[in-house]
């Protein structure tokens, strides 16, 4: 199961009139929302939230969130950033429970050292985040896929990755995760052509 992290909120009131200036105080405006939960506007600490964020190996993130000292499970959703700054504007939690079923987006972290490669090929990640669906007690903190078996040409599938118990993607089995090509010819290696074999005869 994913690490679960830990970050304080409070309560603020509706509206749009005052986000500017609550992110002018250092603070993140946000909601919290769910089945069976009521909508809860919220504001953390921009520092404590960027911490949060740099300690975890994805935006998807499981967080005990402190809501004035009442402890709420929840899923980041979704972060809203500024285009030029890369601010945080605005983030979406998801009230959850354990056996709560979501849709959630994992990194794939490629392991091992290619045999292809060691002969010279390139090893391309073609997919590096996974669209999966779980309970949020089955789900991990990231998809591992081993890659040192793969030789010159070969390639890594979605079926081919062994994922967590309970943890399905919709995506189909023959989509390829990662390659590994043959080393590209430089201009000096590369065959004549036919015009320029014809020259030289």
């Amino acid at each position: 199961m994913a690490t679960s992290h830990s970050l304080k909120a409070e309560t603020r009131a509706c509206g749009s009139g005052n986000l500017k200036q609550l992110r002018s105080q250092g603070l993140v405006p946000g909601v919290v929302y769910g089945p069976g939960f009521d909508n809860v506007n919220i504001q953390v600490d921009a520092r404590e939230f960027a911490r949060m964020l740099a300690s975890a190996v994805s935006e998807h993130i499981l967080v005990a969130l402190d809501i004035n000292g009442k402890i709420v499970k929840v899923l980041l959703k979704e972060v809203q950033h500024n285009p030029i700054t890369n601010a945080c504007l605005h983030v979406d939690f998801q009230a959850v429970t354990d056996t709560t079923v979501i849709h959630s987006i994992v990194p794939v972290i490629l392991e091992g050292d290619s045999a292809g490669v060691a002969l010279g090929g390139v090893l391309d990640q073609t997919i590096h985040e996974l669209a999966i669906i779980c309970q949020v007690k089955d789900l991990p903190e990231a998809i591992n896929a081993d890659v040192s078996g793969l030789k010159l040409g070969e390639s890594l599938r979605i079926a081919d990755l062994k994922l967590p118990s309970g943890v399905t993607t919709e995506l189909a089995g023959d989509v390829i995760v990662a390659i590994v090509e043959a080393p590209r010819v430089s201009g000096e290696e590369a065959a004549p052509t036919a015009e320029e074999a014809a020259a030289e005869k």
